[in-house]
C-alpha cells in the first residue's frame, strides 16, 4: 500500500507539469501570431483619403504671368504683388491672387495689414495653373493706402503635407 501512496503524488505531479508546459506552448503560439501587430513596424500612414478642400472661386488664369519673385531653386515659383488696387468701403473685391502654372502644390492665401496684423482674407486651397479673382474681404477698408502682406502658405500635391511658404508685400490702394 505504500507504494500507491507514493504513485498517486508522482501522477499528480506528472499531470502537473504536463498542464504548465501546455500553457507554456499556448502562451508562446499566441505571442509568435501576434509579435509582429505587437512589435513589429508600424503599418504605413493612411494615403490622403478625403479630398483637398479647393477654393471655390479658383478659376483658370487667364492673361500674363505676374513677376516671380523667388522660389526657382526649390520649384515653387511666388509671384509678387508691388500693389493692389481695392475699392473703397466694399468688402467684396476683384483682386487676382496666383499660383502659378507648374507648382508642386496648393497655394492658401492670406491678406493681413502689415502694421497690426490683422487678417482681412485667407483662402482656400488654390491649384497651379489657378487664381482666386473675387475675395470677400473681413471688412471694408477706407480710402487710403495700407501696407500689407499676402502670406502664401504651400501644400503639396502629392501628400497634402505643408511646404515653403513666403510672405510678399504689397500695397493696397483702396479708392
Amino acid at each position: 500500500m505504500a507504494e500507491q501512496k507514493d504513485a498517486a503524488p508522482a501522477g499528480r505531479r506528472r499531470i502537473a507539469l504536463a498542464v504548465v508546459l501546455l500553457l507554456l506552448l499556448c502562451g508562446g503560439a499566441v505571442i509568435g501570431l501576434n509579435w509582429n501587430a505587437w512589435f513589429g513596424t508600424p503599418p504605413p500612414a493612411a494615403e490622403q483619403t478625403t479630398a483637398p478642400e479647393i477654393d471655390p472661386n479658383a478659376k483658370a488664369w487667364q492673361g500674363q504671368q505676374p513677376t516671380v519673385q523667388g522660389g526657382a531653386d526649390t520649384g515653387i515659383q511666388i509671384p509678387g504683388y508691388p500693389s493692389l488696387a481695392l475699392p473703397a468701403n466694399t468688402q467684396d473685391v476683384q483682386v487676382a491672387l496666383l499660383n502659378p502654372e507648374g507648382n508642386p502644390c496648393y497655394f492658401t492665401f492670406t491678406l493681413l495689414l502689415q502694421e497690426t496684423g490683422e487678417v482681412l482674407y485667407t483662402s482656400k486651397l488654390v491649384p497651379p495653373g489657378q487664381a482666386v479673382y473675387q475675395i470677400s474681404l473681413s471688412r471694408p477698408l477706407e480710402a487710403g493706402e495700407y501696407d500689407a502682406v499676402i502670406r502664401i502658405a504651400t501644400t503639396a500635391l502629392t501628400d497634402g503635407s505643408p511646404m515653403n511658404g513666403a510672405d510678399v508685400k504689397t500695397v493696397l490702394v483702396v479708392r
